[in-house]
């Protein structure tokens, strides 16, 4: 069934359980013929409920207008439609998939704010390798490497729902690139919130996974949450000295090996876990697969900053931190001088990037990729 006919085919749903309790249209018991006190009023459509037609206040239960324009649900019947929705989803052998757009699925920038090194892309307004898009007059975006491949396959094994804090209008032309057939989404974003929820995603949160580049905005959340790291296609204004952006060197995040690959990896794994175990919740394996990144890897730290900032990501994917020589695997350090003790020793070195990258691309990387 697709998005929007089970969107219709939830409403009706809903009708049929409401007018049960609501006593059909006119406001009689659909048993008998004697007319019922009160409505429950668990859903309404223009600020009526859709049964007894009775005015309701615009501030009733949640809006569901990517559903259908004016909706809302009670609070309990949301409650109501997620355990149904996720029932049904399992039974399918499918989950509930919420993406963040900036900076995880694509990067937008104003066209006023291209650096000089990127001003040749105002000339390639229109498809850059079926990549690179205006979606106004105003704005630049650029989609992440292998987007449309992830939300291909994903869309086999979950529901997916957008989430992003960038304007409904942004949202939308945004989603358009990325679906322009409304294949994958069950369309919903926010607005105007420093933090996101799933009050909107139809679905119970032990079968929810959330990708997100930010995870301050999902602290209620963080069990459900895979973090990645960002896409920055475009110059970041932080960006200093030498350094450039993918756009200025007109380059970009590997296809094959890059953070959407590395992530697919992990959902088909989830995915797997789930529905290969009794237990039904993906929180539980998010945790499990984390520690095995670096599992077997024992880290002792040059530097004690390093230490302090990137011990604790070490652990939750498994590693040790130490001060016994004898048990190290791997010399965390940004100095060069430390490969002749590392080489004598037979250990390991990394910068304390390999961390990052082993934690953000959800896979233990080439040691010899991160030298000091």
């Amino acid at each position: 069934m697709g998005t929007y006919s089970y969107k219709l085919e939830c409403v009706r749903k809903t009708k049929f359980v409401i007018k049960r309790s609501c006593g059909g249209f006119a406001g009689v018991d659909s048993c008998s013929s004697e007319p019922l006190l009160s409505c429950t009023h668990s859903t309404v459509r223009n600020r009526r409920c859709i049964f007894c037609n009775q005015a309701m206040d615009g501030s009733f239960g949640l809006s569901f207008d990517y559903m259908l324009p004016g909706l809302r649900y009670s609070e309990e019947e949301v409650l109501v439609l997620k355990k149904r929705n996720t029932k049904a989803l399992l039974r399918k052998r499918k989950l509930h998939l919420v993406l963040d757009l900036d900076h995880t699925l694509l990067h937008c920038r104003k066209i006023k704010s291209l650096s000089s090194g990127e001003k040749y892309l105002k000339k390639q307004v229109h498809p850059f390798n079926g990549t690179l898009f205006q979606i106004d007059d105003d704005n630049l975006v650029k989609l992440r490497p292998f987007v449309r491949t992830f939300l291909e396959q994903a869309s086999s094994l979950f529901e997916m729902y957008v989430c992003t804090m960038g304007t409904r209008c942004y949202a939308k032309a945004a989603v358009k690139l990325l679906d322009p057939d409304s294949k994958y989404f069950a369309r919903e974003d926010f607005n105007g919130k420093d933090r996101k929820n799933l009050d909107l995603v139809l679905g119970q949160e032990r079968g929810i996974v959330i990708l997100d580049d930010t995870e301050s905005v999902w602290s209620d959340r963080t069990e459900n949450l895979i973090v990645v790291a960002k896409y920055d296609y475009f110059r970041d204004k932080e960006l200093k000295g030498d350094h450039k952006s993918y756009s200025e060197t007109q380059t970009d995040e590997s296809e094959n090996e890059g953070v959407l690959t590395n992530v697919l990896r992990v959902l088909k794994t989830i995915h797997r876990l789930l529905f290969d175990s009794v237990c039904g919740d993906v929180r539980t394996y998010l945790p499990k697969i984390r520690r095995g990144i670096l599992k077997g890897c024992s880290l002792l730290f040059s530097d004690f900053e390093d230490f302090i900032r990137s011990s604790s990501r070490a652990e939750e994917m498994g590693a040790t931190c130490t001060i016994v020589i004898d048990s190290v695997t791997h010399l965390v350090s940004t100095e060069p001088e430390d490969c002749l003790w590392a080489e004598q020793e037979e250990k390991f070195l990394v910068h304390p990037r390999w961390i990052d990258d082993c934690y953000f691309l959800w896979h233990r990387q080439p040691e010899d990729d991160y030298l000091p």
